[in-house]
């Protein structure tokens, strides 16, 4: 995206000193009496220019250093990764008196059923721009946590408890109960609680649990994620167990997910090209003259985008419309597959509504609303977009004061 920023800050610069030939201070130039470079019309100025090179979603998405979404190293798909902060462990005794039942073989001894209030947390603190903005609908379509337990009871247990999701200010954000989790006797279990269990390996775990609404935890992504959970040990056979001994838990939980979104789910990223007040401040617009932009936009990115965008100062802070307004024509069409290259005409217009508006103008504030496409993967290496044929437009009249 900067790459074609930097094409059109010098071209600017180039119709500056096409315009310009003395030092002089407000004079109008009137672009209807140049001919057009590459013989458009009479009445407008067109500064062809040239395509950018291919943009990877690393580029667009600002992904270096980032902690929480990877890219897998063998076929370069996105994916969301965070493990838990702590590792708390958690105790069960043995009461000194317990009670058992008489069997046909032997009694056996039922083991306290266990609170607790946090079987694991995870803490996201470096979710990305695009994932993170207000205006983000997150579905993800299979959200997992690895839950990995340790455990020197000498029977098993079942788990039961819910999973909840906190913002920044320890709000809750929403609830997901989970139940019938097993973990094993006197080993290491570890278990998939995931929305379903198509494509996950399930001979790397000792159980999966399928939650059907599991994507809920997430409509957003959290500050935090907890596990509230029950521990209920399987009744134990006499002896295996001495009155009043302790034994521990110890588990250890993780999130993880494909980053692929269901129907509905909406991303946003927003940046800021800037540092072009040298130029603009040079120039104002007369006689309902104004900028246009065009471009085909090459895109192998399975989201369509809605592209808005709006100019800003040089304190960073939105020029009011009444002052400049950029409209934006058009939206990305989306890859249908990831694969398949769909290109759209885009269209990007910028008015002076007050005169010498252009003056404060530095620079413009882009936001990518994009529409996943259902199912599909985001991968680093093969989707990518490209605008190609950019070409600058300046229609009408132009004053130019070169003292500034």
């Amino acid at each position: 995206m900067k790459k074609s920023t930097h094409i059109a800050k010098d071209l600017l610069c180039l119709v500056l000193l096409c315009v310009a030939t003395a030092a002089c201070k407000d004079n109008d130039y009137d672009l209807t009496h140049i001919d057009a470079t590459v013989g458009v019309g009479s009445d407008v100025l067109e500064i062809p220019t040239s395509s950018t090179k291919y943009i990877t979603l690393d580029d667009v998405l600002e992904l270096k250093g980032n902690d929480l979404v990877k890219t897998d190293p063998a076929t370069g798909y996105y994916y969301m990764d965070k493990a838990d902060d702590r590792v708390a462990p958690i105790n069960i005794t043995v009461p000194e008196s317990v009670s058992g039942t008489s069997g046909d073989a032997q009694s056996t001894i039922t083991l306290p059923e266990t609170p607790v209030s946090s079987f694991g947390s995870v803490t996201i603190d470096n979710a990305p721009e695009f994932l993170s903005d207000d205006n983000t609908v997150l579905k993800l379509d299979n959200p997992q946590f690895i839950l990995t337990v340790n455990s020197n009871l000498p029977a098993g247990a079942t788990i039961a408890g819910d999973l909840c999701s906190f913002d920044e200010m320890g709000k809750k954000i929403a609830t997901v109960h989970v139940d019938g989790v097993r973990v094993e006797d006197n080993s290491t279990s570890v278990i998939c609680i995931c929305r379903h269990a198509d494509g996950i390996d399930t001979d790397e775990y000792t159980q999966v649990k399928e939650i059907s609404n599991l994507h809920e935890i997430m409509p957003v992504v959290p500050h935090r994620i907890t596990f509230d959970a029950t521990v209920k040990p399987d009744a134990v056979a006499a002896g295996e167990v001495t009155p009043g001994s302790t034994y521990t838990l110890r588990p250890r939980l993780r999130f993880t997910a494909p980053l692929t979104f269901q129907e509905g789910s909406t991303i946003v990223y927003s940046f800021v090209e800037n540092e072009w007040n040298r130029d603009f401040e040079k120039i104002s617009f007369t006689d309902d003259a104004y900028i246009m932009a065009t471009l085909d936009a090459d895109n192998g990115i399975p989201a369509e985008m809605e592209v808005t965008a709006v100019p800003v100062d040089v304190n960073g802070k939105e020029i009011s419309k009444d002052k400049i307004e950029v409209s934006v024509i058009q939206k990305v069409a989306a890859s249908p597959d990831g694969v398949t290259r769909v290109v759209t005409p885009i269209t990007l217009k910028m008015t002076e509504n007050s005169q010498r508006a252009m003056y404060l103008l530095d620079g413009l504030k882009f936001t990518f609303k994009g529409h996943p496409a259902a199912g599909i993967q985001l991968n680093s290496r093969t989707q990518t977009l490209r605008l190609n044929d950019i070409k600058i437009y300046f229609i009408g009249k132009l004053a130019v004061d070169m003292n500034k």
